[in-house]
């Protein structure tokens, strides 16, 4: 698996490319996002772990724009920020990054989060636009189609560019229509180990909600619970 780095200061990127080559991992690493795009499509990295504060253009602006692209909509993207407050954490998610570290962090459990994001991608395994043929490799409901080997959602017969993370969530969500799914569920089934809190699951249904347009309706928050997806007929 290769993981692309972008961090301005060389002391903590080379601790970052130590780190990941001694977990395994291949590593190409960039002082700044300037030309963000042109660098994934070079290297095609698994996976772009990058700091929020970088020269020219910030980490937020790098992740709206791959997030925006065509072609790296859905590469797992994990933000590296010395901004700890929940603003800014929930600001990296509400743009589109998968997870969140904060400065200073602990190696492992950065290394942790890598190989489980990873764990829960297919974006390095088929790659874009490999849609599989085999039935059970998709859900549909009504006018939702998701493609699981290929990482693909449509509605409408127009496909829907979603992060991992809203990907997860939307498929838990599908895969128990009608049910409703509390928060701590949705942590469980869709990001695993990954320690993250209530809001960070409402910020991501709330992007999720939007990409989806009118089919985001009938995404129903069930207060004090969680959250279900209910079908048109139901």
């Amino acid at each position: 698996m290769k993981v692309m780095v972008v961090e301005d200061e060389r002391d903590i990127r080379d601790i970052l490319k130590n780190l990941l080559e001694e977990e395994g991992f291949q590593v190409v690493a960039f002082e700044n996002g300037m030309n963000i795009l042109e660098d994934i499509r070079v290297n095609q990295p698994d996976l772009l772990l990058l700091d929020q504060i970088l020269p020219g253009k910030t980490g937020v602006e790098a992740v709206r724009e791959v997030r925006g692209s065509e072609f790296f909509a859905t590469l797992p993207i994990i933000m590296v920020t010395g901004l700890s407050g929940e603003d800014e954490k929930v600001n990296a998610l509400d743009v589109g990054a998968d997870d969140y570290v904060t400065k200073p962090f602990y190696p492992k459990e950065l290394a942790a989060r890598i190989k489980a994001l990873a764990r829960r991608s297919s974006f390095g395994q088929e790659g874009p636009g490999a849609a599989s043929k085999d039935p059970k490799d998709r859900i549909v409901r009504e006018n939702i189609v998701m493609d699981f080997s290929a990482h693909r959602v449509w509605v409408d017969e127009i496909e829907i560019a979603l992060t991992l993370t809203e990907f997860k969530i939307l498929s838990e969500l599908l895969k128990q229509s009608g049910q409703v799914l509390t928060r701590e569920k949705l942590r469980e089934r869709a990001l695993g180990n990954l320690n993250v809190t209530d809001r960070t699951i409402d910020v991501h249904m709330a992007s999720l909600r939007k990409k989806l347009g009118e089919v985001g309706n009938r995404i129903e928050t069930v207060r004090g619970v969680g959250y279900r997806y209910a079908d048109r007929q139901g």
